[in-house]
């Protein structure tokens, strides 16, 4: 009957707006007052295109939502007491809010040389206006001055210097940082398309230490990826055995 009303159109609208971020959409919980930790959702989608990842094909492109309904969702869970509150998003730090003014005016920067994107936005990465992540992490933190702020799942190319200086600067963000590697090997990480070598993540690794004495890093790491050898497979083992430089001095 459905499908006779519809007169032949399609079953299913299957189109990925490019535009919407679901910002005004409340989520219901269950029981508010039980809400200890919480997650607030940043942003839809992701431009990664890594190449073992569905999302970009079920979630769209990536949009972040307007840093006003962040805070005002943020200042309603601690208001309702929430202690910890995490920022969610696909590649959480690459949030960039172009619609409302900014007051650090930075152009978007990638964690050092050895990142090369897949995916690239010249224009967009050159835009200064807009809020991005480092800015967002301090308004978050100022929302929620007595809780405890973490985000989730970053990608170790969005990981520059004001990033780290926020979560270093700012008491009540974690000092933890979440950096999936997904492989020690360099061939298996260009098969992914992460954009990154195993150099340049050691890198990241040894400034985020600098920057933020005693922070604690963890890592997400994909074995038996097609195509991996036993070689690949050496160098990726020790790191996720904890005994590699990737995570440890």
């Amino acid at each position: 009957d459905l499908l006779e009303a519809a007169a032949g159109a399609p079953a299913l609208d299957t189109t990925l707006s490019l535009v919407e971020d679901y910002g005004d959409v409340a989520p219901t919980r269950a029981d508010p007052s039980l809400a200890h930790g919480s997650f607030v959702s940043i942003q839809r989608g992701c431009d990664n295109a890594c190449s073992y990842c569905i999302v970009p094909y079920v979630r769209g492109r990536e949009r972040s939502r307007r840093v006003d309904t962040i805070l005002k969702e943020v200042s309603a869970l601690y208001a309702g007491g929430a202690r910890e509150i995490t920022l969610l998003g696909q590649n959480v730090n690459s949030y960039h809010d172009r619609a409302t003014a900014s007051t650090a005016k930075v152009a978007r920067t990638y964690s050092n040389d050895g990142f090369d994107p897949f995916v690239r936005h010249a224009k967009r990465d050159a835009d200064v206006d807009g809020v991005r992540f480092a800015e967002l992490l301090r308004l978050a933190a100022d929302a929620a001055p007595d809780a405890r702020l973490r985000f989730t799942s970053p990608h170790p190319k969005d990981f520059p210097d004001d990033v780290l200086q926020a979560i270093a600067d700012v008491p009540n963000v974690a000092k933890q940082l979440h950096m999936p590697a997904q492989s020690g090997s360099d061939a298996v990480l260009r098969t992914m398309r992460r954009g990154y070598d195993g150099a340049a993540y050691r890198e990241l690794v040894a400034r985020a230490r600098r920057r933020i004495p005693d922070v604690a890093l963890s890592s997400d790491f994909i074995a038996g990826f097609c195509g991996e050898t036993d070689a690949d497979h050496a160098d990726t083992a020790p790191a996720a055995e904890r005994r590699s430089c990737l995570l440890v001095p």
